[in-house]
């Protein structure tokens, strides 16, 4: 029986190291830290380990940064021009104070302050059953129909009663994006992108790969493992050009 297990342990590791296997997610993976934050929260309220109101405002940026990752595509330069925006303004509203004594942005400031919620655990312990439960069936989903296997030979997309999507190797550039600076930070996701041999034809962009830079690397390390030849490059290369002609034939 010991011999079984490590010769099929064995094995594993040995078909590891020629294939790369990784799961597409929709948006609702980025809603974890809203789950999480739930479970955390209520073991920290209920032994009073924090003030509701601390607790309150976690919990209620937690929910503003999901829903600004699930709702919005913020790019990385994007992100950044907002910071600037936000930071020149809040300059901005110090100096009209200490300068002009125009305090009305500060009294909006002193009226969130003054709000002073109150955490609730049942209620942030019960969103965070229901989402876990949606959580486990959108990850169950994921493992039926978003499963994809990149070999030296072929990239192969598996979907559960449908005809698999598989595309022969060739000559093929593997590029990665982060079209969204939220994903990237809470999961480090982003798109895998697959481009003919001349790096101009897209031929499939994979979304919200989660761990991201780590798919690449170990992408990167099983098509460096076979070359391709000039032959083939030549072949892809005329392939593509001919589709460009009938697509504008058409």
């Amino acid at each position: 029986m010991a011999k079984w297990v490590a010769r099929k342990i064995s094995q594993v590791q040995e078909r590891r190291k020629h294939e790369v296997v990784f799961y597409t997610y929709p948006k609702f993976l980025f809603c974890w830290p809203l789950i999480f934050m739930g479970f955390l929260l209520w073991l920290l309220d209920r032994q009073q380990w924090a003030s509701p109101e601390t607790l309150a405002w976690i919990w209620g940026i937690t929910l503003i940064v999901v829903v600004i990752t699930m709702g919005i595509d913020l790019n990385r330069n994007f992100t950044v021009f907002w910071l600037v925006v936000i930071g020149g303004f809040w300059i901005l509203v110090l100096w009209l104070r200490d300068v002009k004594s125009i305090r009305i942005f500060s009294r909006i400031y002193d009226l969130l302050v003054n709000l002073d919620p109150a955490y609730s655990r049942s209620l942030g312990l019960m969103v965070s059953i229901v989402l876990l439960v949606l959580f486990f069936i959108m990850w169950l989903g994921t493992r039926i129909n978003s499963k994809w296997r990149i070999t030296h030979n072929e990239f192969e997309h598996y979907q559960f009663g449908r005809m698999d999507d598989s595309l022969a190797r060739g000559a093929k550039r593997v590029r990665t994006s982060y079209p969204d600076f939220f994903e990237l930070l809470l999961c480090l996701s982003g798109d895998l992108i697959i481009f003919d041999s001349t790096g101009r034809k897209e031929l499939r962009r994979i979304p919200h790969v989660p761990m991201l830079p780590l798919v690449r690397r170990r992408i990167d390390g099983i098509l460096e493992t076979t070359s391709i030849t000039v032959g083939e490059i030549e072949d892809e290369v005329e392939a593509v050009e001919t589709n460009d002609e009938a697509d504008r034939g058409i």
